[in-house]
């Protein structure tokens, strides 16, 4: 399977007038970033799409439902994944988690997402 690149602002990469693809563990580590990016409701093409920032965001959180949230968030992509390691670390109000997941196929995905 194939996608199109983006780049850090989730835009389309295009070099030489060509729409740059990409295939193998950077689509998947590209479509991981995307979901885990979308807030559940935002994109208009698909509302269940995403996690709920509200889950993780406030003054009081908590590690279990922010390892459930995100791991909604795999699913997502696909149904077979499941988080190996997780770690998350609230500094003032933003909110940074490490995850390492793996799938059936034994793909690993390794992920680092902040929030403000």
């Amino acid at each position: 399977m194939q996608g199109f690149m983006l780049d850090s602002n989730g835009d389309v990469v295009i070099q030489n007038g060509q729409i740059q693809m990409i295939n193998g563990d950077e689509l998947l580590r590209q479509t991981v970033q995307s979901i885990l990016g979308t807030n559940k409701g935002e994109w208009f093409l698909n509302i269940d799409e995403g996690i709920t920032f509200s889950n993780l965001l406030g003054k009081e959180k908590n590690e279990e439902l922010i390892r459930n949230e995100i791991l909604q968030g795999l699913l997502q992509v696909d149904s077979s994944f499941y988080i190996d390691t997780f770690s998350y670390e609230v500094v003032g109000r933003k909110l940074k988690i490490n995850f390492v997941a793996k799938n059936s196929n034994n793909e690993t995905v390794k992920g680092v997402q902040e929030w403000d």
